[in-house]
């Protein structure tokens, strides 16, 4: 194996050692296996040479009775084992599984920009569970056939150290070759594992994007694309089958022609009186439990470089360390007092492209201000910097007197609703949606919030009401309706600072207009910045800030910039145009 692969190993091993208590139960087990799994070739040399030859019936009863008794303890050591083993590895990976996803969690939005979905949702499934099947299946199990080579090599040394010598000619060969298989296997299953996670992140994106694909007519072209990963994945799937049945086969031809020679040999020796019958029938049924395991290590071998493939996967996730620094300085008592002082911006790998430029501006508690500007402006770059989505920015951005970049990201991002253009809802009820599953808050506030947002109407007509449940993208909603519930799920969330992120796009007029009333009523002492295109919205706004290829061009009251005619007056006549 290489360096890396026993790196992998080991922080593996971090998570089997809490069930350390549970584990030493399945290696205690190893030695009672391997012994009750040795004596028995001793037992038939015993009852062919000491009770079939010798014409003892009564002490053949008794050998045959403890050989079944040796057979049964195997048994019942083995299952025990396994149970163990798999118990084990379930609870591993399933802490694996939790950790990696925790983890994940923390990474920043440029790591999640560029890398699709399906490759994560892969390392967290198809990863973890190969990892599994190899650890209860495979891995740990290699330790009792290892043991039980070296015992039956010593046995088969004690009977025939002449016949034992014979046997071993053919083992440096099979090494050679099984050295060779493994490779070849860990090369396939690394492959294995990548295409993978292409085809699963191909996958996600083209179901997410249906509509597209079959508005566009590209259901052809994209059914092609797929059928090519597909044909990758089944390619590189078919070679690890293949190279793992050759070694097979080839483990069991070796098998057999050193059986052959020893029967050759092993009659010469009866025949010259050097060992017995019993011996040479002991000495052959060593061989087959010698290459039985052999057998048994070139499969476990393929799971093992599978499960190597997985671990190098899932630990180089691990090792990810794209995430937002967090600081260590928290805000008591918020008001919700905003500066941006000098901010300019690019995200990662496109730092020749600014997109915001020297940027800078204050909303003072209670204030609506708004930011207007064409597609590719950067408004929503500014929302993001605000809740520290992104990092890399030069000058500072202030909360209530104290740099983001000082606070922790729980101090920060509990002091700010964000309200977006694209609405994510979850699977479970529409009060769930609302609340995001926080305990303590009654039913009348989130019924309070629908009605603030005029969705309680809407939510009063459905069977289950509160409690219906919502599946695949809006369940039961529009996109306006799930636009109002995002909204009302800002509301219930007590913080000085609301951003609305486009988040009238989806809602029609009334509804907007609505919106707009409950906005002037119920935030009168929050600050509240409204990002939009739709320029109606913002009117009423204390400040606009007019933004053009990522700097401010202009900034007033509605009246103010309508008056001076500049850019902010053809960004409204021209919407209004074309309305």
């Amino acid at each position: 194996m290489k360096h890396h692969d026993w790196n992998y190993l080991r922080e593996y091993w971090k998570y089997l050692r809490k069930y350390w208590s549970v584990l030493i139960w399945g290696f205690v087990l190893i030695p009672a296996i391997s012994i009750f799994h040795l004596v028995q070739p001793l037992l038939l040399r015993h009852g062919i040479d000491q009770n079939i030859l010798k014409k003892d019936i009564p002490g053949l009863y008794t050998t045959v009775f403890v050989f079944g008794l040796c057979v049964l303890l195997e048994l019942v050591c083995r299952s025990a084992q396994s149970y163990i083993f798999q118990k084990v590895g379930i609870q591993s990976v399933t802490d694996i599984r939790r950790d990696l996803f925790r983890h994940l969690l923390t990474l920043s939005s440029t790591y999640f920009d560029k890398t699709p979905v399906g490759i994560l949702v892969s390392r967290i499934t198809s990863d973890i569970e190969s990892l599994n099947e190899s650890f209860s299946s495979g891995a740990v199990t290699l330790l009792t056939d290892l043991l039980t080579l070296f015992l039956i090599f010593v046995a088969m040394f004690v009977l025939s150290p002449k016949l034992t010598l014979v046997t071993l000619v053919f083992l440096p060969f099979l090494m050679l070759i099984v050295n060779y298989f493994r490779k070849k296997l860990r090369v396939l299953f690394n492959k294995i594992r990548s295409v993978a996670g292409a085809l699963n992140g191909y996958l996600q994106e083209q179901l997410n994007g249906v509509q597209i694909v079959q508005l566009l007519r590209r259901e052809k072209r994209n059914f092609q694309i797929f059928g090519r990963l597909s044909r990758e994945y089944n390619q590189a799937a078919l070679h690890s089958v293949y190279y793992d049945a050759l070694l097979y086969s080839v483990v069991e031809a070796t098998s057999s022609v050193v059986i052959g020679v020893i029967l050759w040999k092993g009659y010469k020796a009866y025949l010259g009186e050097t060992i017995t019958l019993g011996v040479l029938v002991a000495f052959i049924e060593y061989i087959q439990k010698f290459f039985n395991p052999l057998k048994e290590l070139s499969s476990k071998f393929a799971v093992l470089q599978q499960a190597l493939a997985a671990l190098e996967k899932i630990f180089q996730s691990f090792a990810l360390k794209d995430r937002i620094p967090s600081g260590t300085r928290t805000i008591s008592a918020p008001n919700g007092h905003l500066i941006f002082r000098n901010v300019s911006f690019a995200y990662p790998g496109f730092e020749s492209k600014p997109v915001l430029k020297n940027i800078s501006f204050e909303i003072k508690p209670g204030e609506v201000v708004a930011i207007v500007g064409p597609t590719g402006s950067g408004k929503t770059s500014i929302s993001r910097l605000i809740s520290h989505l992104y990092t890399g920015y030069r000058g500072d951005i202030e909360l209530d007197g104290v740099e983001i970049r000082d606070l922790t990201l729980a101090s920060l991002r509990s002091n700010i609703s964000v309200v977006l253009q694209e609405v994510a809802l979850f699977s479970g009820t529409i009060a769930f949606n609302i609340t995001l599953g926080e305990e303590g808050i009654p039913l009348n506030a989130v019924k309070k919030v629908a009605e603030w947002v005029q969705l309680d109407n809407f939510i009063q007509t459905l069977p289950e009401k509160y409690a219906t449940l919502l599946k695949g993208r809006n369940g039961c909603l529009s996109a306006g309706q799930a636009q109002l519930l995002s909204f009302a799920r800002a509301i219930l969330k007590k913080t000085p600072i609301l951003v609305l992120d486009e988040a009238t796009a989806s809602v029609d007029s009334l509804n907007e207009k609505l919106i707009q009333k409950a906005i002037e009523n119920i935030f009168k002492e929050k600050t509240v910045l409204v990002i939009a295109h739709r320029l109606s919205t913002i009117q009423k706004a204390n400040k606009i800030i007019a933004l053009r290829d990522g700097e401010i061009v202009e900034t007033g009251t509605h009246e103010e910039l309508m008056n001076a005619n500049g850019f902010y007056a053809k960004l409204f006549r021209m919407q209004f145009t074309h309305l």
